[in-house]
Formats: structure tokens, sequence, C-alpha cells
């Protein structure tokens, strides 16, 4: 049974290298009107590493007054209170004001980066809809939807915890390594050698081991996005399992997945059971011999118990921060493939449309529309031509008919009216103007689509009829749904307008939300009105109500039907018969049914000798 992937999407990491700098540097446009308020979190960030430092020798010293009596230090005053370092109760106080004031920076400094990397993002995120949603449909064809939601979802919330956390983190933990560093040779050079030789057999064997580690994790998600797969396709299809009685056959089919996770999660437990061994006895036996090393020092009289501590508290400090260095790297590496994947969409160019639609010209059609040899490939297809050279005409206010077999390119017509694609030669008129001449949106505001599979949005019923329009008033919205055949199943519902649809208008029947549709577009008033077979997947009673609606809708409208009912196109002013993308007939019902030989005659036979 086929499976389609479901891996929880995280970013591409992306090598750190001058080029992929180079190229995060243009997101900085977004942060650019906040950069004041992001250099003061980046202050704020800096003194709280610095702060970091000092707790270790304020503990170390604490320490070692309590083992030692007899150091030491000169008072210090501060607000006009005197404080002694040889006292452990002054030591005490000095401590907590540090980390009192260590806590109130490090509130403001989160805050300060959320505000900045908020106000960034809703930016961020609006500009890339924006462009995302003003492509073109060669593009949208290319794409997957689950992947342009991730673009707005995952790849910019890596971006936003670049700004936010893993930056700060990255410059605060390098504040800690360097410095620390430079302290512990102040403490005393000797251990600080010996500490740092430590490093890189860590950093080497973490590598050895993260190597393992990673790639059995990836396997364990793939296993759990197979067993993911398995439940969904399950549940999503329940009513066949329950069907053809196949809930054993899901069943096992669930526990083999299962099986595999727990098989591949106690190889990867192996690994991490090893590394954690290798920790514990290679760095706890590291520390125990610095402070033997340090131990013997302080007999020996080379340094005192405080410095002693001081420096085995800010080793931990500084192991912390290295620990911490490779995980907020990755991070950094997955921030930079986010924001070359985001910039890749920013970069695209979109069709010259508008997301407010006060800012498209006034247009007016009549509502000629005529195609001039006109030919057409998709471009995921290009060697496929979709339409061979088609040349026809419709007058305004008059419907004509597109009638074939699967393929023959009627619905590529109707993409092509709409303006959703170009044609790769020939020319589309509306009014006996090129299509290019006219701003595209402008052209499209006159312009209905009725499709034959109606995917609603999951609000309300009002919501969706008011997409025609958005600016309708409540009497508009109704004499709408009268006309499309809809006010008396919506006034049966107890919300009315204000029912929930469900999720692609799952809760209304196929014929409730083809009228919907239908309502949109009496609201939109347009000129032109493009009906790609409306009624075919509808039972004989919707049809009739759906036909009566949309007979209404086109009245004194230029209509372009797609039919395979030829019941429902009868009365049409022209039908064209296509096939491999060109007319091999045209002309009324009456006279085409008298060709006996013609492909329209043997397609009605087959419909209506039924």
């Amino acid at each position: 049974m086929a499976r389609k992937q479901h891996n929880e999407y995280q970013p591409p990491k992306k090598k750190v290298d001058r080029s992929s700098l180079k190229q995060a540097k243009q997101i900085f446009k977004y942060l650019r009107p906040y950069k004041w308020q992001y250099a003061f979190g980046m202050i704020l960030l800096a003194l709280t590493g610095f702060i970091a430092l000092v707790v270790p020798r304020l503990m170390g010293q604490m320490a070692g007054v309590l083992i030692d009596q007899e150091i030491e230090s000169d008072p210090m005053t501060f607000g006009g209170v005197n404080f002694d370092f040889s006292d452990s109760s002054d030591l005490l106080k000095i401590l907590i004001l540090v980390l009192v004031v260590q806590s109130l920076i490090s509130f403001f400094r989160v805050y300060v980066f959320a505000w900045v990397s908020e106000n960034m993002m809703i930016n961020l995120r609006a500009d890339t809809f924006k462009k995302i949603i003003a492509m073109p449909m060669n593009w949208f064809n290319s794409q997957r939807v689950g992947d342009l939601n991730s673009r707005i979802s995952a790849d910019i919330s890596a971006i936003q915890e670049t700004f936010t956390t893993t930056t700060a983190e990255l410059l605060r933990q390098t504040i800690i390594i360097v410095f620390g560093i430079a302290m512990l040779f102040y403490f005393s050079s000797e251990l600080a050698i010996f500490m740092l030789s430590i490093i890189p057999i860590v950093i080497i064997v973490a590598a050895f081991f993260g190597r393992f580690i990673r790639k059995l994790s990836k396997a364990t998600q793939s296993a759990v996005s197979n067993s993911n797969v398995v439940v969904e396709e399950t549940f999503t299809s329940i009513i066949n399992v329950k069907a053809f009685t196949n809930e054993g056959f899901e069943f096992l089919r669930y526990l083999k997945d299962i099986r595999e996770i727990k098989s591949i999660g106690l190889k990867a437990a192996t690994w991490r059971g090893a590394f954690a061994a290798f920790i514990i006895l290679f760095i706890f036996g590291s520390i125990t011999f610095i402070v033997w090393k340090a131990a013997s020092m302080v007999q020996a009289g080379d340094i005192d118990a405080s410095i002693f501590l001081s420096f085995v508290i800010l080793t931990m400090f500084i192991g912390g921060s290295i620990g911490g260095i490779p995980i907020q790297y990755a991070a950094f590496q997955r921030g930079l493939g986010a924001i070359e994947n985001v910039l890749d969409i920013l970069d695209l160019e979109e069709e010259p449309v508008y997301t407010d639609k006060r800012d498209t010209e006034e247009l007016k059609l009549k509502g000629n529309v005529r195609f001039e040899n006109v030919q057409f490939s998709y471009a995921s297809r290009a060697d496929v031509e979709v339409l061979k050279g088609l040349s026809f005409s419709v007058e305004a206010g008059k419907t004509i008919a597109l009638v074939g077999s699967s393929g023959s390119g009627k619905s590529t017509i109707a993409a092509l009216i709409l303006q959703l694609y170009k044609p790769n030669s020939g020319k589309i008129l509306f009014d006996e103007q090129d299509a290019s001449s006219f701003e595209l949106q402008a052209l499209r505001n006159e312009m209905a689509f009725v499709p034959q599979e109606v995917l609603l949005f999951g609000g309300t019923i009002r919501e969706n009829i008011v997409y025609g329009d958005i600016d309708a008033s409540e009497q508009e919205i109704m004499a709408a749904a009268k006309k499309a055949n809809a006010s008396e199943f919506i006034n049966s519902f107890p919300d009315g307008l204000d029912t929930i649809v469900g999720e692609r208008g799952i809760q209304l029947s196929g014929g409730q939300r083809q009228r919907i549709a239908i309502a949109r577009a009496v609201l939109k008033n347009p000129r032109i009105l493009v009906l790609d077979e409306a009624t075919s997947a509808l039972d004989s009673e919707s049809e009739s109500q759906v036909q009566q609606a949309l007979d209404l809708l086109m009245e004194g409208r230029t209509s372009i039907v797609i039919a395979h009912r030829l019941s429902t196109i009868r009365r049409a002013d022209q039908i064209l018969v296509l096939e491999e993308g060109k007319i091999i007939e045209r002309g009324k019902h009456e006279e085409l049914i008298q060709n006996d030989n013609g492909v329209y005659k043997h397609l009605s036979s087959l419909q209506f000798d039924k």
C-alpha cells in the first residue's frame, strides 16, 4: 500500500560561510526599523554574560571564608552601605543582589528580543503570504501545499528563533567562554591549561557518537512517521476498513511499524548510553583529577581555597556553555536554511495583483470574448500541447458550451479565460482588446467561476457567500442566496447564514455547496461566467435546483459552460466539440444533432438513449 511521508518538517541546515551570511543579511531589512531596540537587547545580553562570570568568584570567595576564617579583604562601600568580602553574610548579600540584578536584566532582555522579533515576523509573514498568494498558477502547479505552509509557519518560526534565542545565546555563551577562560588563567594558568586540554577530546568523541545518534534519530522519526500514516489512513478510511473487515490487517500494519520504532529506539539508547558512560567516566574523572591537583596546590600554598572553589565553579559554567554551543550552532544553521527558503519566495516575480482591491482600476466589460489561434501547454508538461491553434468567439450576453472527453482541453480554456495562465501563442481578446492590455485584477473582477467540485472555506455560510463581494450588505447576501436557490436550506438551519460549513464545506451536501458557490457568483455580479461541469456530480433533484439557479445567473451574461451532461447545454447559443485540443465540431444543438456521424451526436445518443 502506497504511503505518503509525513515527517515533521524542520528547516534544512545551511553551511555557515560568507555566502550564506551575506544572503542572510537581506532579512535584516525587517530588523532595520527596530535596530535600536535590538541593540539595547544586545547590551542587556552582554551584561548578563559578564554578570554570570561574577557569580563563581563570589561563591568561591564565600566558600573560602567558611573554610578559612582568616581570609582578609578590604571593605567595599555601595549605596552608603559597607560590604566586607571576608564576611560570609556580606558576601551572601552581594551574591543575592547580583542574582536579582541578573534576573531583572534577563527579564528585560527576553522581552526586548521578543518585542523586536514579533514585530519583525508579522511583517515577514505578511510579505511571504502576500508574495505566495500573488504567484501565478504555473508556479502553484509545481509546489506542494504542505511545503508552502512550512514556509509561513516552520521556516519563519525558525528565523524568529534565530533572532530571539539562537544568536543571543551564541553571543552570551561566547562571552562566558572567552572571558571565563581568561579568568581561569588569572586564577591558575597550570590548572587552566590542563582543563583546556580536555575539550578537544570531548569534542572528537561527541562528534563520533553524535553521528550515529543523529542517524538513528532520523530513522526513529521516519518510523514514527510511517506509523502515523497508518493511523491517518486507517481512521480516514474507517468506513472501508469496517466494510472489508480489515481491522486485523490494519492492526498488524501498525504493529509492524511500532515494533520497528522499538528496535531503532533500543539501538539509539545503546549509543546514548555508551556516550553517557564516556562522559561520566572521562569528564568526572578529569574533574576529580583537577580537584586533586588544585587541592595539592592549596596545601602547597600556591593558591587559596577561595580561588580553588571559584576555579571549579567557573569551569562548570564554561563547560555548560561549551556544551550548548553545538546545539545553538545547529539551530543557527537551520535559521540560515529557513532564511534561504523564505528569500527564495520573496525574490520571485509575482502576478500584478493587489491585496487591496481599492488599488484596482475600475473596468466595465461588455463581455465579448475571442480566441485567436491560441496554442497552450502547461509548464510542467511543456512537450504536450493541450490547445492547438484554437479560434472561437462569444458575443456579449451569449452562452457557449464546451463538450468533449476528458483531456480534450475544456478546463484549460476556462483557465485561460480566467487569466490563470497565458497562451504560448495566439491572442485572447476581451471586447476586442488583447487581455494583456487590461490590468489583470480588474479583468478578473469582471468574471466569476463556479467549479464542479466546490471547496468552501471552513467558516460560515455568510463568509463563503460574501467572498464574492466583501462589502455586501445583509440584504444583498440574502438576495444572492435566494437567486441561487439557497435561501430555503440556509433558513432551515438554526444559525442561518452563520452556520459553520466545516472544513472544505463538509457539513453541506454537494448540491448545497454548489448553490453557495452560485450565490457567491451572483453577489460578484460579473459580466463573464465560467461554469466548469457545474452539475455533473449531482443527483437529479440537486441538479434541477442548481440548474435553475444557474439559468438565473446566466441571464444577460457571457457564459462559458463546460459539461458532460448534454442536457444542461442544449439551449446554448453555440456548442464547441473538442478533441485533443482542437475544435472538431461547432454549432447549435439542433444543428449538431443532425450529423449522424458526428461526435456530438454520438455523445448525445449515449446519454439521451439510456
